[in-house]
C-alpha cells in the first residue's frame, strides 16, 4: 500500500484520537519523507464515543477531522473534536477540543531505532470556564514528547515507547507502551491489532483522576498503570490518494481509586468503541 497503516495507538490518531485515539501523529515513524515537496493529508473520522488515555468523555457519536503537513521528517497536525452528544462536561454540538501538534522525526537510526520528539497544544474552545468536580477541568495545556520506535522486525511486530511531560496545567509525566503486529493482506488492504498501556506519574493521575474528598484538599493519586487498550484495525486503499480504514478498541482503566475516580469524573471507566476514516493525500 503507498499508505501503510500507523503504528498503534501512539501514531496516527492525533492528539485524542483518529479512529482508535490515544496521541499524536508522527508521519515520519519511517524514517521521513524522501520527497522534495511537502505531504499534505486531510481525515475526517466518525468514532462511536471520545476516549483519550482510559477518559471517556462522551459515550455518545463523535466527529473528528485532522489535516497533516509533513515535509522532511517534520509533521504538523490540527486535530479536532466535534461532539454530536453531549459530552460528560455538558458540551454538545460543538468542538469540545482542538489540539496542534508538531513532530520532527530526528535523523538517526540506531540498530532499526527511530526517534521522534515533538509538542502538543491542548485547547478546549466550548469550555466557559471549569467542570465542577473535574479535577483537569479541562484547562488548555501543553505537553511535550520524545518517542523511540524499534523496526527491526516492522512487517511482524513494531514495540514503541512514548514520553509525555506536560509543561502547564498538570505538570505530570505520562508514559505509553504501544505493541503493533501489522500486516499487509495485499497491495491496497491492511490490517493491524495492538496492544497498549498507560502509566503516570502522582502529579498526572492527581490531575485527571483527581479523588480529593472536598474542594481544596488535595487528591491522593498514586503513579502507576493507569490505561490500557486492545485494539484492531483495517484499511483499504480506494484510490491512489484514498484510503478507507475502521478499527475497534477495548479501552479499560486499572482498579482501585483510578478506576473510582474515573467513575465520579468521566462517562465510563471502560468502554468498546470504534469508528471509521476516511484520508485523502493531496
Amino acid at each position: 500500500m503507498k499508505k501503510a497503516i500507523v503504528f498503534g495507538m501512539v501514531a496516527a490518531l492525533a492528539t485524542g484520537t483518529a479512529i482508535a485515539g490515544d496521541d499524536v501523529v508522527m508521519v515520519g515513524q519511517m524514517g521521513g519523507s524522501a520527497s522534495s515537496e511537502p505531504e499534505v493529508s486531510a481525515e475526517a473520522a466518525l468514532v462511536t464515543a471520545h476516549v483519550w488515555r482510559g477518559q471517556v468523555y462522551n459515550n455518545d457519536m463523535v466527529f473528528q477531522p485532522q489535516l497533516t503537513i509533513e515535509h522532511a521528517g517534520v509533521s504538523f497536525n490540527i486535530w479536532g473534536n466535534y461532539d454530536l452528544g453531549k459530552n460528560y462536561a455538558g458540551i454538545n454540538y460543538d468542538f469540545s477540543e482542538i489540539d496542534i501538534s508538531l513532530a520532527y522525526t530526528l535523523p538517526v537510526n540506531l540498530d532499526d531505532v527511530t526517534f521522534d520528539i515533538g509538542v502538543i497544544g491542548y485547547n478546549y474552545p466550548a469550555n466557559a470556564g471549569p467542570v465542577p468536580g473535574v479535577g483537569a477541568n479541562k484547562k488548555s495545556t501543553t505537553e511535550l514528547f520524545g518517542s523511540a520506535t524499534l523496526l527491526t522486525f516492522q512487517d511482524y511486530v513494531i514495540p514503541s515507547v512514548t514520553l509525555f511531560g506536560d509543561i502547564d496545567e498538570a505538570d505530570g509525566i505520562y508514559v505509553l507502551f504501544d505493541i503493533a503486529a501489522p500486516y499487509e493482506v495485499s497491495d491496497v488492504l491492511a490490517v493491524e491489532a495492538g496492544l497498549s498501556a498507560g502509566w503516570g506519574n502522582t502529579s498526572y493521575n492527581d490531575y485527571y483522576f483527581d479523588n480529593s474528598p472536598a474542594p481544596g484538599v488535595p487528591s491522593t493519586q498514586d503513579k502507576g498503570f493507569n490505561d490500557f487498550n486492545l485494539y484492531g484495525s483495517a484499511s483499504y486503499e480506494i484510490l491512489e490518494n484514498l484510503t478507507a480504514s475502521a478499527s475497534v478498541t477495548y479501552t479499560w482503566l486499572s482498579g482501585g481509586s483510578i478506576r473510582n475516580a474515573a467513575k465520579d469524573l468521566y462517562e465510563s471507566d471502560s468502554k468498546l468503541w470504534g469508528g471509521v476514516n476516511i484520508a485523502y493525500d493531496f
